[in-house]
């Protein structure tokens, strides 16, 4: 503390206190001095040229063989240091939770334009009959939907998942949206549309982000269906006149991680029947596990939908979801959940 021995021997030891030393602390060591007892307090005290430090004292009382309180030994510690850096830290949390109250209300802004892009209203006809489910991991996700009619009757359905989750996620889906709706609603052609969505996004996107998309036109006047599947999970027709599972794949690679030069996007079709139900989904039905790591088999995925092919589109998709949680055992997926389909009604 900067003061001789000569200066301190036999004083008490209260001119270390100061203009802000704690009243309290000093109180706290009278009482148990006088009721001779152990005290330990942190107070601000000063050294001889009158730099403040933090000092930790602790003072015990030492009794004779009757319960009598002889003497005292007291300790001082200087923890300057270890208050400065609890109040370092003190402050650090709460510009933390300052930040996390930010970010949190920044994805609720993005989980709001997100939902935004997504479909408000499914179309409903006497024809068919769609259906969704979208469920995002976190806030938001990098899964998303879309269905737009390009003509009287005839309907663009997208699914699309891209790479990540979060805002970078959020910003990836309003691009591919933007970029697709506006390809989508100039042709019927489905590998045109995902052609051009990947010129619109090569180079443009993060290093090392992607897009996995699937693409169909559905004619309700004729029944038949295009589609283009691009590094995506292909796409089913459930057919419960026959008891089929029908899949749906064309070659593809991933969106906007290649050059036009290195891609081709093919597109095929199939002619649907009254009763078909086309289910669109991400991967995380396929990926999911139980509860000792097992994934779930194509075939057992494909035997639920042979045995619950009789139930409406809107049914099927809720059943499925139940199905997947059930088989992992936990009440949400480890990924986002987004399926879409539609029935053929007449």
């Amino acid at each position: 503390t900067g003061y001789s021995k000569e200066e301190v021997l036999g004083k008490n030891c209260r001119f270390l206190q100061g203009e802000d030393t704690d009243e309290q602390s000093v109180e706290a060591i009278r009482q148990a001095i006088k009721n001779g007892e152990q005290v330990t307090v942190e107070m601000l005290n000063y050294k001889k040229d009158g730099t403040p430090f933090w000092n930790r004292l602790s003072i015990t009382p030492l009794k004779d063989h009757h319960g009598i309180t002889t003497h005292y030994v007291g300790v001082q510690s200087d923890i300057t240091e270890l208050r400065e850096t609890q109040k370092n830290l003190q402050e650090a949390n709460r510009d933390l939770a300052l930040f996390q109250d930010k970010m949190t209300f920044e994805l609720e802004q993005a989980r709001r334009v997100q939902n935004f892009i997504l479909p408000y209203i499914l179309p409903q006809t006497n024809l068919l009959s769609f259906s969704s489910i979208f469920e995002p991991m976190d806030q938001i996700g990098g899964d998303f939907y879309d269905i737009i009619e390009i003509s009287q009757g005839v309907y663009g359905i997208l699914i699309a998942d891209v790479t990540g989750h979060g805002i970078q996620a959020a910003l990836l889906t309003f691009m591919t949206s933007f970029a697709f709706k506006n390809l989508a609603l100039q042709t019927s052609s489905t590998s045109k549309v995902v052609t051009g969505t990947n010129e619109k996004l090569y180079n443009k996107m993060p290093r090392g982000s992607f897009i996995t998309m699937f693409y169909a036109v559905y004619d309700s006047h004729s029944k038949k269906l295009t589609y283009t599947q691009a590094g995506h999970p292909e796409g089913l027709v459930v057919r419960p006149n026959t008891q089929e599972i029908i899949e749906l794949k064309t070659e593809g690679q991933l969106v906007g991680a290649f050059s036009k030069e290195m891609v081709n996007y093919t597109e095929a079709s199939i002619q649907l029947e009254v009763g078909d139900k086309l289910l669109l989904y991400t991967d995380a039905i396929l990926e999911v596990r139980n509860r000792v790591g097992i994934m779930l088999m194509r075939k057992e995925f494909t035997a639920f939908l042979k045995s619950n092919s009789h139930l409406p589109i809107a049914d099927l998709l809720k059943k499925i979801k139940l199905f997947g949680l059930n088989y992992s055992g936990l009440k949400a997926f480890k990924d986002d959940f987004t399926m879409i389909g539609f029935e053929v009604l007449a």
